[in-house]
């Protein structure tokens, strides 16, 4: 009897594998901190690297790779003439983790007009429009010495919006500040 419960034990430990917790979590980090995880039959949407964003369900999760179970929304219009989605499944993908190269935000994520630069991008034009139209109605030289400053102060609005926009995108792109991992 002894025997048998000491070969069952040596079976166990020599034979057995150890699932202890390793590659089911994919991670997005935010300077080395998680902000979001995903697990198998998670929701994610991505930007592969061909810079399609791909949605769907996560099949499975391994060390270097993931499956997504893309799905996608059409427009379709009813038998009454109604508009609508229907959504259209597209099957299994297998993507390699550097093959992802941003993260869309989460549903209800605010981006605020001034910090995503928009206020700037359209503030910028139109008081240099407004000091050309000025001019123009009172028959002064555009661009005259007290003019020109007023001109270029909203082309550079214009330009500092851009750089804003660039620097805080709507989604979240794989570089220096977000990294993924698998977990």
């Amino acid at each position: 009897m002894k025997k048998i419960v000491l070969l069952s034990l040596l079976m166990f430990f020599f034979n057995g594998r150890s699932f202890a917790q390793g590659g089911k979590l994919l991670a997005l980090k935010e300077k080395g901190i998680i902000v979001h995880s995903y697990t198998s039959g998670s929701y994610i949407n991505i930007q592969f690297v061909n810079h399609q964003w791909i949605t769907g369900y996560i099949d499975w999760i391994k060390t270097d790779s993931i499956q997504i179970n893309q799905f996608a929304l059409q427009p379709s219009m009813s038998s009454l003439g109604i508009y609508g989605e229907d959504t259209i499944k597209l099957g299994p993908l297998k993507i390699q983790l550097n093959e992802i190269i941003a993260f869309a935000q989460e549903k209800g994520h605010y981006t605020s007009v001034i910090t995503s630069g928009a206020l700037l991008q359209v503030a910028g034009p139109l008081y240099a429009g407004l000091n050309i139209s000025n001019s123009l109605i009172k028959k002064d030289p555009v661009f005259s010495s007290r003019n020109l400053p007023q001109i270029a102060a909203g082309i550079a609005a214009w330009f500092i919006g851009k750089l804003q926009h660039k620097a805080h995108p709507n989604y979240r792109p794989i570089g220096k500040r977000f990294s993924v991992e698998i977990i």
